[in-house]
């Protein structure tokens, strides 16, 4: 298949509340439509967490925030364009609550640095809940082979294409009153956080 038919092909594993493996920037990742109630407590029960733990939400651009409802700030937008596509999840508030979402309808937003994944979720017309796929706990996974014979076989659908996750999962951070935050410090570190917003460390 030709680069335009692997994305339309590959679109299409997402669709209904299928759960789906797939490789990211950082690590490999486990996913399903941001709004399916039923892929989401799936991949809950799959990786042993429970309904406390919020999934990342992988978009392809920023038009898709709109679909999310969520409330950006001026340090949120200076993050995303200072960050995006890259390593950094930005948890933001909701309007309303989503399958995926966490305490108080907030969201865990990433633009992955993949194009080709980009388009995938571009092509499937919404964001994608997901998560690392590795049991609560053990190590997230760098390469497909490292995944779990078990969380392998729950997934519907396995995606392969050429990258080389780092290893290392997203860097999280939440701004509150003005302040960033680092809930996780991962493949970006907390001084170039700090320093993109004009804060020192």
């Amino acid at each position: 298949m030709n680069r335009s038919r692997n994305i339309r092909h590959y679109a299409g594993f997402f669709k209904g509340d299928s759960v789906v493996l797939f490789p990211t920037d950082t690590v490999i990742g486990l996913g399903c439509r941001y709004d399916s109630a039923e892929g989401i407590a799936r991949i809950r029960k799959i990786k042993k967490i429970t309904d406390k733990n919020p999934l990342a939400v992988l978009i392809a651009d920023q038009k898709q925030l709109d679909l999310l409802r969520v409330r950006r700030s001026r340090i949120t937008n200076l993050l995303m364009d200072r960050f995006w596509p890259g390593g950094l999840t930005i948890v933001l508030t909701s309007e309303q609550a989503f399958p995926c979402s966490g305490e108080v309808n907030t969201l865990g937003l990433r633009m992955p640095d993949v194009e080709f994944l980009r388009k995938i979720i571009e092509t499937t017309g919404v964001p994608i809940a997901a998560t690392s796929a590795n049991y609560h706990g053990q190590p997230s996974p760098a390469r497909l082979e490292d995944v779990a014979p078990g969380i392998k076989k729950s997934a519907d659908h396995i995606i392969e294409f050429e990258v080389n996750p780092v290893g290392l999962a997203s860097t999280v951070v939440k701004v509150e009153g003005g302040v960033v935050n680092v809930l996780r410090e991962g493949t970006i570190t907390r001084a170039e956080i700090l320093d993109a917003v004009g804060e020192k460390t």
